[in-house]
This record gives C-alpha cells, structure tokens and sequence, in this order.
C-alpha cells in the first residue's frame, strides 16, 4: 500500500490541472484546481478552513476524513479497473457516517483530465476514525 502513495505522490506524470467542484452539506459549491495524478484530498489538504476536519490523516488511509461522494455516472465512469476501491478504502469508508454506494475516500481518488468539472459532495459529518 505504502508504494503506491509514494508513486501518487511523486509520480513524474503529474501535467496539467482540471477544476473540480465540492458542495458542502449545505448546498454551497466551491471551485478548487487539482493537479492531474495527485489525488483530491490533496486538493482540499488539511488544515483547510473552508473544509473543516477534511484530510485529518493527510492521505495515509486511516482516518475517512476525506470522504467524498461521486454522482452515480460519474462513480460508474471512474471507478473502474485500477480505480476501483480497494479492501482497505472499502473497510474504512464502511466505519464511516452514512457511506453511500459512490462514496470515496479522496486520498484513493487519483485526479484525471475527465475530471474537469466534477461535483464531488461533501457528507454533512465526517468522523475520525483514528479518534475512535
């Protein structure tokens, strides 16, 4: 696991940058750039007060504090072959608050130029599993 947040992270094929859109629980969107090939946690990082408790664990897979949800054709347009969840984002995003069938843990989510324009939700309480 490890390796490939070190190859996410310094992969050489980073080019580029789309527009991705997160809307809060609230209704309000915000518009970030993100780097193609980094991930959308990156995007949002943490610390961030426009997003607060986002990123917690700063994309080490152990927190849900990233949990974001696609729309239904984007999930089904994104998540498929080398992007599908893995046993541990499925483990971690089942102990999360209300997970959906298109949730996503934003530090498993590598950005794509198909992504420009993409409407990522925010769920309205994110918990902290390392706090647990």
């Amino acid at each position: 696991m490890l390796s490939n947040n070190i190859y996410r992270f310094c992969s050489e094929e980073n080019k580029g940058w789309v527009t991705i859109i997160f809307e809060k629980s609230d209704g309000t969107r915000l518009k970030r750039l993100g780097k193609i090939g980094d991930t959308v946690q990156q995007v949002i990082g943490k610390d961030n007060p426009d997003f607060p408790g986002y990123g917690e664990c700063d994309g080490t897979l152990s927190c849900s504090c990233c949990h974001v949800i696609l729309s239904k054709e984007d999930y089904d347009k994104f998540d498929v072959d080398k992007r599908m969840k893995t046993k541990e984002e499925d483990v971690i995003l089942s102990a999360s608050i209300n997970p959906t069938p298109t949730s996503r843990l934003g530090c498993c989510l590598t950005i794509e130029p198909e992504m420009d324009g993409i409407v990522l939700k925010l769920p309205p309480e994110i918990r902290d599993l390392k706090q647990m």
